[in-house]
């Protein structure tokens, strides 16, 4: 059974921003509302899977197993920057 990496990716990207921005909250956040935050932090995934889509990494068929390990780190990524 094979998969596209388009939602792996894109599940994958979420825990790996999210980790760094909980983690960096200091760099990149300084003294902004909460709600610009969370503008910054989904303008950061949209760029990132932009250039996904426009380098074709997402239209590449992967093995069902391996995109369940992409969206598994990308999980684990997020708890363990935390």
């Amino acid at each position: 059974m094979y998969w596209k990496l388009r939602i792996p990716l894109l599940l994958c990207s979420f825990g790996i921003i999210s980790g760094f921005v909980q983690t960096f909250h200091h760099l990149f956040f300084v003294n902004i509302p909460y709600l610009i935050n969370s503008v910054i932090f989904i303008g950061l995934i949209v760029i990132i899977f932009t250039l996904l889509e426009k380098t074709r990494v997402n239209e590449k068929k992967v093995h069902f197993s391996l995109g369940a390990a992409i969206i598994l780190f990308g999980i684990s990524f997020d708890y363990l920057m935390v």
